[in-house]
């Protein structure tokens, strides 16, 4: 197993693509930002359908964390894996979200409130994929963390307020004339 940092190589891949050709496996992880792995992950991808020539039907499996509690709305990042997998000789295996993560401030996932699911999922998904095989989304949804819907509306209305004041503080408000006025698009 040999881990690689993207954001080190991103003005030079040809360490990343050498390695990734060598690969008889890729496991992408990165966080969830806006629906999907962040814009440098994109570009990774794009740069990898450039230079096919280090693809070579490799396994290619996904990590993806992100803020919300449930992991449906971080799957889109892996669904992007997998599409990326059908055009570029790749076999997509799978892969596994956390919601809630600690992954991103280096903190263990035990420390998660459903930690004792999500490493008991998460190491599942690492027997599949050291065993090349399929890893199926129950192993995700099985740790997300359950919580009565009330529990979920109160954390929506708690954002969305604190989102309303932070646009309020910043003189961004309601009343703003719409970019897309001019387009003849309301």
């Amino acid at each position: 197993v040999e881990i690689r940092h993207l954001y080190p190589h991103l003005k030079d891949l040809s360490p990343l693509l050498a390695a990734i050709r060598e690969s008889e496996s890729i496991i992408m992880v990165g966080p969830c930002y806006i629906d999907t792995y962040p814009a440098d992950t994109v570009y990774l991808l794009e740069q990898l359908e450039i230079n096919r020539d280090v693809l070579h039907g490799q396994d290619l499996y996904g990590v993806i964390q992100g803020g919300m509690p449930y992991v449906h709305t971080h799957e889109s990042g892996l669904k992007m894996l997998e599409l990326f997998a059908g055009e570029n000789d790749l076999n997509y295996k799978g892969g596994f979200v956390i919601g809630m993560g600690a992954m991103l401030n280096g903190q263990p996932l035990d420390k998660l409130l459903n930690g004792k699911k999500v490493e008991q999922g998460f190491e599942h998904f690492l027997d599949n994929v050291a065993k090349r095989l399929n890893s199926p989304p129950d192993l995700y949804y099985q740790a997300q963390l359950k919580m009565p819907g009330l529990v979920y509306w109160l954390m929506a209305k708690m954002m969305n307020r604190k989102i309303d004041k932070d646009r309020r503080e910043k003189g961004i408000g309601d009343q703003a004339q719409s970019p897309y006025d001019n387009a003849g698009i309301n």
